[in-house]
């Protein structure tokens, strides 16, 4: 059962960065990018059918997290990358719960409306220095523990980012950002509700 868990892994991994590597082709105004983040999802609810033993996560478990993504910036306003995650699911209120590794392995996308228009030319003034951002991952989680299993996942998120480096478009790297977002994501049968910051270069 390992086995096959290592490989579906691998395989969304490798799905993954093909993705990335895709678009990193599209030309001039695409520029390769990397983002790393931290988390913690607080528990919604379970969803489904539970199994044998009850749900995966049947403690009101709450996941703390670490995502690492690489990908293309896309006319400076788009994403699109493959990511990894480790989570950490623990439960503060049910002394019977375990805590438990898991991992993630999904596509990431996001979008940070930074244009403005003016009698139908497009133009971004030079005082925007934030903008919002929406976006979305799907993938897989393992949860990596006995009796644990593969689900995929998917999450859908808003936030904000801050533009520390430069307000210019068309500026070298002024893409880089600072972000804080939150979001509703659902995996192992669970629902929960991801609040993150994260530093995009």
């Amino acid at each position: 059962m390992n086995k096959i868990k290592v490989l579906i892994a691998t395989t969304l991994i490798v799905l993954s960065l093909n993705a990335s590597a895709q678009y990193s082709q599209l030309g001039s105004k695409n520029e390769f990018m990397f983002k790393a983040e931290l988390g913690y999802a607080p528990f919604m609810g379970n969803t489904g059918t539970p199994g044998e033993n009850g749900y995966a996560l049947r403690y009101f478990e709450n996941a703390a997290g670490l995502n690492l993504m690489a990908g293309v910036n896309i006319s400076q306003d788009w994403f699109l990358g493959g990511g990894v995650g480790a989570n950490y699911y623990h439960s503060f209120s049910q002394p019977d719960a375990k805590a438990m590794p898991g991992a993630n392995v999904f596509i990431d996308f996001d979008f940070r409306p930074i244009w403005k228009g003016v009698m139908g030319l497009d133009y971004q003034p030079t005082t925007i220095k934030v903008a919002p951002v929406i976006g979305g991952r799907l993938g897989g989680s393992l949860l990596l523990s006995d009796g644990g299993g593969f689900t995929p996942m998917a999450e859908c998120y808003g936030g904000v980012n801050w533009y520390y480096a430069h307000g210019l478009r068309n500026m070298s790297h002024n893409w880089h950002s600072l972000y804080a977002t939150i979001g509703v994501a659902w995996m192992q049968q669970t629902v929960f509700l991801p609040i993150r910051i994260g530093w995009r270069w």
